[in-house]
């Protein structure tokens, strides 16, 4: 099997794109580049050191971002994107509600979606990639000659984040996690940069009733 150098998977939260793309980069000894934990790193950063940025302008916050990047640092490798901000290592950090709750709104701004896409395209460059997020196919790395789109049902899609929440000791009922997810989604289907959507030529898999390794092997049949 001859593989390409980018393959890409997106979809929207809760989709299980995370798992099938860590084994994937595992299977294919390739590193795992995945977006979301930047839009994270940064929202975290603007929650804790200046929350009023969130109600300025976009640019403001790209700036605030820029200016703060020195003091990042990237390593990508088969487990993913390990990041640290001023040599902490962000962790449980990128997942605390505060941070989920407010990503979307983050990630809607151009600025800082341009920011993201070029440090996202200068890692890819030190080798093969498997990329995951919600725009890589789309934007980030549309002339990936391997696309993927997994998608499930909200339903099944709160309960995998609810357990990944229990399983982090955080107490928040199915409800909350479906409504969160479902405002999730408004979000990022429409903000006018880079909304949530199928990428040309990508293959869709529904993995509601699917099993990740069931999934994984779906995607390794498709590689070219």
């Amino acid at each position: 099997m001859k593989s390409p150098r980018i393959v890409t998977i997106d979809g929207p939260a809760g989709s299980g794109k995370t798992t099938v793309a860590r084994m994937l980069a595992r299977r294919l000894r390739w590193r795992w580049l995945e977006s979301g934990s930047l839009y994270r790193a940064f929202t975290w950063l603007v929650l804790f050191l200046e929350p009023e940025l969130l109600k300025a302008e976009p640019s403001s916050v790209a700036n605030f971002l820029k200016k703060h990047l020195p003091h990042f640092r990237f390593e990508v490798s088969e487990q993913g994107l390990f990041l640290s901000f001023q040599g902490r290592p962000l962790r449980e950090e990128l997942r605390l509600p505060e941070v989920e709750a407010r990503v979307s709104d983050v990630a809607a701004m151009a600025e800082v979606r341009s920011l993201v896409n070029e440090i996202l395209r200068r890692l890819a460059r030190e080798g093969p990639v498997v990329a995951e997020g919600r725009d890589m196919g789309t934007v980030v790395f549309p002339e990936a000659s391997a696309k993927f789109y997994l998608t499930a049902s909200a339903e099944v899609r709160a309960k995998r984040r609810l357990r990944d929440w229990q399983a982090r000791g955080l107490s928040l009922s199915w409800e909350e996690v479906l409504a969160s997810l479902q405002a999730r989604d408004q979000k990022d289907s429409s903000r006018k940069t880079a909304p949530l959507s199928i990428p040309e030529g990508a293959y869709v898999i529904d993995t509601s009733l699917k099993t990740p390794e069931e999934v994984l092997e779906e995607i390794l049949s498709r590689l070219p």
